[in-house]
């Protein structure tokens, strides 16, 4: 299969989202040198409030990229209303003046409800739900998120049913994921053998 050449942009809240995403990207086969991070830095202002100001700017980036750039936003619900963050990402589009993101346009949107310490509970323990605050009452520790992450990635891979008791917020991701799963004209990213793991 030929190598993948489209490359992903990651915008998010803070390093453990972005080694949640870069895990899982990885795990599905894109290269290290593939995923590009945009994170909120430490001391500069609320973390949503950076993925939420850096989007418009991005996904003009992506549509002057010719599809050769994918853009991956993960963004944390907390306590908003389910699809609350997306109405938010879109009124930062129309504020700048750009058109609404378009079905088929290869920009993803992961929002966990409440946070990602909820999916990542949820892959480990198969069972979670998005009004508990898993980051507070179950210490969600950073040696977790790298299995979740790659858990999360075969079930993008297997293209199966989600398990019955899945979150609504990590199937949406399922779905969301669709729009970078392949390059244009390309079957999908380069499978990495076993011994290069």
């Amino acid at each position: 299969m030929a190598s993948r050449r489209v490359r992903v942009v990651v915008l998010c809240e803070g390093v453990a989202d972005y080694r949640f995403a870069y895990r899982c990207l990885r795990e599905y086969g894109w290269r290290e040198d593939q995923i590009t991070a945009n994170i909120s830095r430490s001391g500069r202002g609320s973390a949503f409030d950076h993925v939420l100001d850096s989007y418009s700017a991005e996904v003009h980036a992506n549509r002057k990229g010719l599809g050769q750039r994918d853009l991956l936003v993960l963004i944390d619900a907390d306590t908003q209303p389910e699809g609350g963050r997306e109405r938010q990402l879109a009124e930062r589009l129309r504020v700048a003046g750009a058109p609404v993101r378009k079905k088929g346009e290869r920009i993803a949107l992961w929002v966990p409800r409440r946070q990602m310490e909820t999916w990542v509970h949820f892959l480990k323990h198969g069972k979670a739900d998005e009004q508990t605050d898993y980051k507070r009452l179950h210490a969600v520790r950073d040696e977790d998120r790298q299995p979740a992450a790659q858990k999360f990635a075969r079930m993008l891979a297997k293209r199966q049913p989600l398990p019955s008791g899945a979150v609504r917020s990590i199937r949406k991701a399922v779905d969301e994921f669709e729009r970078i799963r392949t390059a244009p004209g390309a079957q999908g990213p380069a499978r990495r053998s076993r011994k290069a793991r």
